[in-house]
């Protein structure tokens, strides 16, 4: 009797809480409209019963307008996952494939990929706190169709970032971020004697880039710049076969508009690359003698 019992209050706490999330997804559907990013999907269904919330969005879409030419990003299939003891931790494992579309050209790219994976975790309230992304095997087509045309692939891609409050309370948050790629090619750069699949690793912070809402980029650097906002790179590593580029920094930029910092970089066999650049036109001989000689 007593376990009939607490399968009957779990079953209406679980139909509860479900109510309630679907209810916060809207109100942050409605949210990110706000900031000039339109979600959709064509068929949205509640299921996951007893032990975790699962929405099944069936050809999402995403539609960005404020910053930029307006751009959709539409998919096959969505299933997002959260936990019932966890229900602010969703994960989200998108069907192949997509395509991306730039309203204002009408120029459309394909993407596919073997496995992509994508979690975030927020307040109650909603504010979104880290996003995760994982990608195993995508490809970029120009023109996706019979027409299409591969321009960029990897075997491994992410990419991470972390909400971060500062120690100085009255300026707005940042982030740390991390990415990766894993053996990226494209064919024009095959062609320009990079001499193999490039893997690079980024990581740093952000300070004071709390303002999601679309604005021109010039009215953005100038918001970040008031707010004495600074770019900090802890790594930079990009690497081929042949060639090597490692980097460290800090950058800000003064009331004036002027860039100031400290950056360092090292690289090693890039000689011929650079040279197989000019030999091919990409760059003019000058500009390979000026970087030879750095």
């Amino acid at each position: 009797m007593v376990v009939i019992v607490l399968g009957l209050c779990w079953s209406g706490l679980w139909f509860y809480a479900a109510a309630h999330a679907e209810g916060e997804i809207d109100a942050w559907m409605q949210r990110e409209a706000t900031f000039g990013r339109v979600w959709a999907c064509k068929d949205r269904k509640l299921a996951g019963f007893p032990f975790r919330f699962e929405i099944l969005c069936r050809e999402p879409t995403l539609t960005t307008r404020g910053e930029g030419d307006p751009l959709r990003f539409t998919a096959a299939r969505a299933p997002v996952v959260a936990q019932v003891w966890a229900p602010n931790h969703i994960v989200a494992e998108f069907d192949s494939p997509a395509k991306m579309e730039d309203l204002a050209t009408g120029q459309v790219f394909g993407l596919t990929w073997k496995l992509f994976q994508m979690s975030g975790v927020g307040t109650i309230s909603g504010v979104p706190q880290r996003l995760s992304i994982a990608m195993d095997e995508p490809a970029v087509q120009m023109a996706p169709g019979d027409t299409a045309r591969t321009i960029l692939t990897a075997r491994h891609l992410e990419s991470h970032v972390r909400r971060t409050p500062p120690a100085n309370g009255s300026v707005p948050d940042g982030v740390d971020f991390a990415f990766s790629v894993v053996d990226a090619m494209n064919p024009d750069l095959m062609q320009e004697g990079v001499g193999g699949p490039v893997n690079a690793t980024l990581q740093g912070s952000i300070s004071a880039v709390d303002n999601a809402q679309p604005m021109p980029l010039p009215e953005r650097i100038r918001a970040w710049s008031a707010a004495n906002g600074t770019l900090k790179v802890d790594v930079l590593r990009v690497t081929t076969p042949r060639a090597a580029l490692t980097s460290t920094g800090a950058l800000g930029i003064d009331p004036t508009g002027r860039l100031f910092g400290v950056v360092s970089i090292g690289f090693a066999g890039v000689d011929e690359f650079v040279k197989n650049l000019a030999r091919n036109g990409v760059i003019s001989s000058e500009m390979a003698s000026v970087i030879g000689a750095v």
